[in-house]
């Protein structure tokens, strides 16, 4: 297994930052170097002990460092190879953190030297904020994180990431570049365009008739909340794996239009069956492991209606340093009892959050999706 003193991310947004932060609290003999464009963030990643050093200096952060780990942009990659390639030493790891697998190992395999050892990764986690800002060291714990070997990808090289990525708490899993890419677009890329395309449909209803989207309840924000992803980003992904996403599309659209022909028919029989074959597969998505589209963790609390119930809740946790990332006020009946539904990035904040409020004598249950 080869031995890694150093890693170098090149770019210190939310998943360089996140695998920093890991990987100096995982592994702290590890010296890990950060390249970025902006000095404001390569001393904020080293205020957060996200790395141990920075530079803006591609050749100077890369020259000695045993995995380089490229947290670029997917459109910004290939360009951040050419320029750190005359730089990376023999026996080097080269990895990126990339939604699209199948294009970057391609032309890896064809511009690195053989001493250059490239191994696809894409790290299947995410948060609701972007950039360092949004950066954490338990980012990927319990997380899938997919490598993508080639054949004939040296072995030793292998070990030494799944070692080294491991220690972070991910749960590795080896797929093919195609595979990877086909399998990624049909549970993160297809999801992120049907949510965007079913919130620009209310959002068009929204603009000839007001009060569509005061009657949105919880349904409608978790199964849309991945369309305020930001726009940018999404659009390199989409267009990056499009290859793969063309073809889920055509079979989306089918399987809408056979639910537009049960409705047509009134064929409550076919409509049926289509539903609970939609609750079987439903059932069979695994819980626990963490995903590429941020996560909520909920909980429905019952309150008084009088001045000052949302504030007495918000300033317990507050308190208690516990952080709502959302929050809802579902129902409010005058003189009588009201909901809030509030919104956690973790499971353990939700837990504490629960048992906080719980202590005070607050009415709560947590909310399964």
């Amino acid at each position: 297994m080869m031995s890694i003193r150093e890693i170098t991310i090149i770019g210190l947004g939310l998943i360089g930052g996140s695998l920093g932060m890991a990987f100096k609290k995982s592994r702290p003999e590890i010296r890990v170097v950060g390249v970025d464009l902006a000095l404001d963030t390569i001393d904020e990643a080293v205020c957060r002990k996200a790395i141990d050093w920075g530079t803006v200096q591609i050749g100077e952060g890369v020259r000695t460092a045993d995995l380089v780990i490229l947290a670029t942009p997917v459109s910004a990659m290939l360009s951040t190879v050419y320029k750190l390639l005359p730089y990376l030493k023999e026996g080097a790891i080269l990895t990126d953190v990339g939604s699209t697998k199948a294009q970057i190992v391609e032309i890896m395999a064809e511009i690195l030297p053989p001493a250059v050892h490239f191994i696809g990764g894409h790290p299947m986690a995410g948060s609701e904020k972007g950039g360092l800002a949004g950066a954490s060291e338990l980012l990927f714990e319990n997380a899938a994180y997919v490598l993508t070997p080639l054949p004939h990808t040296n072995f030793q090289a292998i070990d030494g990431l799944r070692n080294i990525l491991d220690s972070l708490g991910a749960q590795i899993i080896i797929l093919s570049p195609a595979e990877h890419d086909r399998k990624v677009a049909a549970v993160s890329h297809l999801p992120h365009l049907i949510a965007s395309a079913l919130v620009n449909t209310v959002g068009s209803l929204e603009e000839e008739e007001q009060g569509y989207f005061t009657l949105a309840a919880g349904g409608f924000r978790d199964t849309t909340r991945i369309a305020a992803s930001q726009s940018g980003l999404w659009c390199d992904i989409l267009l990056e794996n499009r290859q793969a996403l063309l073809p889920l599309l055509e079979e989306f659209l089918g399987a809408l239009q056979e639910f537009e022909k049960v409705l047509l028919t009134k064929d409550a029989g076919h409509l049926t069956a289509l539903l609970n074959t939609a609750r079987f597969w439903r059932e069979k998505v695994p819980i626990g492991l963490k995903g590429i589209l941020p996560q909520l963790f909920e909980l429905q609390v019952n309150i008084p209606d009088q001045p000052g119930s949302i504030a007495s809740i918000t300033n317990l946790l507050g308190g208690r340093h516990i952080n709502i990332i959302d929050i809802e006020i579902q129902r409010v009946r005058e003189e009588d009892e009201g909901t809030l539904r509030l919104g956690f990035s973790m499971g353990e904040e939700r837990d504490q959050a629960k048992r906080v409020l719980e202590e005070k004598g607050y009415q709560v249950k947590e909310i399964s999706v």
